[in-house]
């Protein structure tokens, strides 16, 4: 009798945590990208001009991703509640078309800073390149998702929401087809990212030590930890969607887990791309005191413009 009240209150403590983790990760997901939300509206209203609008789009994509992570978590939670074919197939094509949107974001952020290092990209061409990141990561993802939910798809009763349901008798050409194109948008930002970072890292070596300055070396740590933490954070959602023959029949949480993995790389985003960058950090300033922050904004700005070197007027 003690075995058994012992496994259920460990049972109760385990849904207690996969509750927790389920929900307060896509929410911590929203919350830490709400400020890009709130930078682009008052960009827009104050009509200021910034270069790097992609920086500030990416934030809005990952918390389109914790939200469209939250949605489809209620139905991982509350599998006793009967979602409708379309309801359950939103949540997921939301889910899917935000997490590639902003894995796409990524790797057009590190395809810019390698040009910028190679001398290839121009300063002031930084604004069509930026437009041209958010246009073609968006029209990527919609490619990638639409194919699978217009194909392998049909309109039907479901008892549980869930990919397995939704894409019944092609789940496992699904993951596949979903985990190859994970992988290989991880495989190239992994391997832009190493050589941005092996060029910046040569770029020290072969110039005396006041030459490589300090905005140089932040943007090269910076790129050392986007590898690192993208590379941590995706690869075991792609590992799991690969490898569907070979899970055990609990094959939805091992999925979910790495799912909530994955977000750990939208939630880190905007500390990676957003508040490393001045303007965006004053703007932010400038609006929690209600102005105040004028004349200072306004002073370093024009002293970056003035001190900051080619390499670095773009750099995280």
């Amino acid at each position: 009798m003690s075995n058994f009240s012992s496994t259920n209150s460990t049972n109760k403590d385990y849904e207690k945590i996969t509750k927790i983790l389920s929900i307060g990760v896509p929410v911590t997901t929203i919350i830490v990208n709400v400020p890009a939300i709130v930078l682009i509206i008052w960009i827009i209203a104050r009509k200021e001009k910034v270069k790097n609008c992609h920086l500030l789009s990416i934030g809005i994509t990952d918390a389109l991703v914790g939200l469209s992570a939250y949605l489809m978590a209620e139905t991982y939670l509350y599998t006793d509640t009967i979602f409708s074919y379309y309801d359950c197939w939103t949540r997921y094509y939301m889910f899917c078309l935000s997490l590639f949107a902003s894995m796409l974001h990524v790797l057009g952020i590190c395809l810019q800073r390698l040009q910028i290092v190679l001398r290839k990209t121009a300063v002031q061409n930084h604004r069509n390149f930026a437009w041209l990141v958010i246009i073609a990561s968006w029209t990527l993802s919609i490619i990638i998702n639409s194919i699978p939910f217009s194909i392998w798809t049909q309109d039907q009763d479901l008892t549980i929401c869930s990919l397995d349901t939704l894409f019944s008798g092609y789940e496992r050409m699904f993951s596949f087809y979903i985990g190859t194109a994970h992988g290989m948008i991880t495989l190239l930002v992994v391997i832009t990212m190493s050589i941005l970072s092996r060029l910046l890292w040569l770029l020290g070596e072969r110039h005396p030590t006041n030459a490589w300055g300090e905005k140089d070396r932040r943007l090269f740590v910076t790129v050392c930890i986007m590898a690192v933490v993208f590379l941590v954070t995706t690869t075991p959602l792609v590992c799991v969607l690969l490898s569907y023959d070979l899970l055990a029949d609990n094959k939805r949480s091992q999925r979910s887990a790495c799912v909530l993995i994955s977000l750990l790389n939208s939630a880190i985003n905007p500390v990676v791309y957003l508040y490393r960058v001045h303007k965006f950090r004053n703007i932010l300033r400038k609006i929690v005191l209600c102005g105040k922050f004028n004349n200072t904004v306004n002073h370093q700005s024009s002293e970056n413009r003035i001190n900051a070197p080619n390499l670095a007027s773009s750099a995280f």
